[in-house]
């Protein structure tokens, strides 16, 4: 046998033990995101800041399987792996795959890199101490700033090179098992503490004519100045365009080096206050205002995510909504873990489309048991991941829905076609025009309910009660469940616990307060 020939079947036998690339696949009801070619729910947590390191991280992976996490998010810092110009050290990144790996969990690695909340914490010292090279941005008073200037040719550069060396490095030690399913390019990107660079080379830019591309990606015609075009928000614009292209350089050069699928996270302009970019939020990040310019000018990004600390549901659901779009998919990737983030969750992965959820600041310290600030996330995680499979069935077939109570809202009904869904929450009471449900004591109730076939249904959630009528005006106007059975997805496989009928599906199929994940048949009479 030739070299050649042994080499060819050295090669042919990598490719069939390999695990295929984690991707997006578009199908009827949204976006399914695959890892090992199946559908794939992120319920995730993110660590702190600076809790990038295998010995901390020691503390961290047992508690996040205690707490049913499949995918954990660590942050991946410039100056710890280039400490020294065009010297690389991916020790840290090595045991932080090792340990993942060993825990059986997945990862989202997090590329700290010239920006991270609108400032240039993470990058090198090298970067941070030559102002010369790599010049800061300059606030409207002409005093310099903590973030560096997006157009600059060698700040781009620098921070490319490392991205690059990075993701080639990660080929080289996870190329095959893909425990790390995507990476996140540098984090909530934009620059807080101005609206924009005012240095000079800066104001001779924004004095020109905006690009073409710009006036397109707003769908907008002729040209002129950016204070021609864009008015008041000229200066918010002239910084995400400019912001856009650096990230897009610096994706595109770790993609060339391995193409994972890669995300953009955004502290969005969705505020309580006054909107004042660089102030109310990070200025030129891929807000809603500046979405249809990021989505323009990077393609090398595979979708945008917001990242979500909102109180009440209306401006959670607002702050996810324009991120869940044909050409986006939602992906959470901080949010809350309090009983009221837990319910909202369900709004982003039914409704929205989301393709998952992640918790900002989970990190072990090495006590027994799970702590009680995490119970409701673990309760939470623990039924998803159970009805994983049949969730993503019920988003192929393009009903898959949202039911949370809220202060005042304790019964819901939605058009799934054929029949209509009415979840309750709490005790019911018959008064003038129906059953009346008083809601939970503590506001616990949020279930998922998905079609899986004409007569088929998924319910997972916990505190509701469940009922089903055909769509109003059909010949046949009632509904009854011919087989409500209770179980869970284990290693792939749906494993039946019990088969629920009597007082458990007469006034209605009941989820209890611990949560469940119920397959139901129906028909109509």
């Amino acid at each position: 046998m030739t070299i050649h020939a042994m080499a060819a079947m050295v090669l042919a036998a990598a490719t069939l033990t390999a695990a295929p690339m984690p991707r997006l696949v578009k199908e009827k009801g949204g976006f399914q995101f695959l890892v090992d070619d199946r559908p794939f729910l992120i319920l995730g947590v993110q660590t702190g800041n600076s809790s990038g390191y295998p010995g901390e991280l020691e503390k961290t992976w047992p508690l996040a399987k205690k707490i049913h996490v499949n995918t954990v998010e660590v942050p991946i810092q410039w100056q710890a792996v280039e400490p020294v110009e065009g010297k690389f050290d991916f020790t840290l990144v090595d045991g932080i795959v090792t340990g993942a790996r060993k825990n059986g969990l997945r990862l989202i690695l997090a590329w700290f890199g010239g920006f991270k909340n609108g400032a240039m914490h993470f990058a090198p010292a090298w970067v941070k101490e030559d102002v010369k090279k790599y010049p800061r941005m300059v606030d409207q008073t002409g005093s310099p700033i903590r973030a560096l200037a997006t157009h600059v040719d060698a700040t781009q550069a620098a921070d490319a090179r490392a991205f690059a060396a990075f993701m080639r490095h990660l080929k080289e030690i996870d190329g095959e098992q893909h425990t790390v399913i995507a990476v996140q390019v540098e984090n909530e990107a934009g620059v807080l503490g101005t609206d924009r660079d005012h240095s000079e080379s800066a104001n001779r830019l924004i004095a020109q004519a905006v690009p073409a591309e710009v006036v397109k990606a707003f769908g907008r015609t002729g040209r002129g100045t950016w204070s021609e075009v864009f008015g008041v928000y000229a200066n918010e614009t002239f910084a995400a365009y400019h912001q856009a292209r650096y990230l897009n350089r610096v994706a595109e050069a770790g993609k060339r080096e391995f193409p994972l699928p890669m995300f953009l996270n955004v502290w969005t302009d969705i505020q309580d206050g006054f909107y004042e970019p660089g102030f109310s939020h990070p200025s030129g990040g891929p807000t809603t205002r500046m979405l249809p310019l990021y989505k323009a000018l990077v393609p090398s990004i595979d979708w945008i995510s917001p990242d979500i600390y909102k109180q009440n549901y209306v401006q959670y659901v607002q702050e996810a909504t324009p991120y869940s779009r044909p050409d986006n998919p939602l992906l959470i990737p901080e949010t809350g873990r309090d009983l009221g983030f837990c319910r909202r969750m369900f709004y982003a992965l039914g409704d929205l489309k989301g393709i998952g959820v992640s918790v900002f600041g989970v990190e072990g310290a090495g006590e027994e048991g799970i702590p009680e600030s995490l119970r409701d996330l673990a309760a939470t995680y623990r039924v998803l991941t159970e009805a994983m499979p049949l969730l993503a069935e019920a988003k192929r077939y393009g009903q898959l829905h949202s039911f949370v109570e809220e202060q005042g809202i304790a019964t819901l009904v939605t058009d799934f076609g054929e029949y209509e869904a009415m979840a309750q929450f709490g005790p019911s009471h018959w008064g003038y025009g129906g059953a009346r449900a008083a809601g939970t004591p503590k506001t616990t109730g949020r279930a998922l309910i998905g079609q899986i076939g004409p007569e088929e249904f998924v319910i997972a959630g916990f505190d509701t009660t469940v009922n089903f009528r055909p769509k109003f005006g059909s010949a046949a106007p009632r509904a009854d469940f011919v087989s409500a059975e209770e179980g869970a997805y284990v290693n792939g496989a749906w494993k039946a616990r019990r088969q629920l009928s009597g007082d458990q599906i007469f006034f209605g199929l009941r989820l209890p307060g611990a949560g469940a994940v119920v397959k139901v048949k129906l028909m109509k009479y």
